[in-house]
């Protein structure tokens, strides 16, 4: 029992350094805090090799269409030493993310590129009635009654 619990401690004072550590210093960095109408810019890097850019502003500026545009970048090395750049763009088409180690799908297939490809030649096939007006009035239809006969509960019989 004394050997779990030396064996916790120990344990403990190493979780420590991973999720108590120092955050790291940031080496240089510059601020725009702009206007209050949404215009920014700040950048920053770290000792430990993040770069980090934001840049937001006004799109449409003065129309009514006028929306929020947020642009922006990361840099850093994982890990396991494998570098990560993440770039990303926020505007009224929602967030749209991209970096080097976010998955892709697998290209589409030959063949099935080839159908799609041959379907969008296709001429549209919608068909229209002959006779337009028989397909403008609502169908009518008669109300069906259903008959139930009604039967009064039986006395009960003691």
């Amino acid at each position: 029992m004394r050997f779990l619990v030396i064996l916790a401690l120990a344990g403990l004072s190493q979780a420590q350094d991973l999720y108590f550590r120092e955050p790291e210093k940031i080496v240089s960095e510059t601020r725009d805090l702009g206007d209050t109408r949404g215009n920014y810019a700040f950048t920053y890097e770290t000792e430990g090799g993040i770069l980090q850019k934001e840049q937001g502003k006004r799109k449409y500026e003065g129309t009514s269409d006028e929306t929020q545009l947020i642009q922006g970048s990361v840099q850093y090395n994982a890990p396991d030493g494998t570098p990560i750049a993440i770039s990303w763009t926020a505007d009224e088409f929602g967030a749209q993310v991209s970096g080097t180690h976010v998955p892709t799908p697998p290209p589409i297939p030959p063949a099935i590129q080839r159908a799609l490809d041959w379907l969008a030649k296709q001429p549209s096939t919608t068909e229209q009635p002959e006779n337009e007006s028989e397909y403008k009035e609502p169908i009518k239809k008669k109300p069906v009654l259903l008959k139930q006969q009604f039967r009064p509960p039986q006395a009960r019989r003691n």
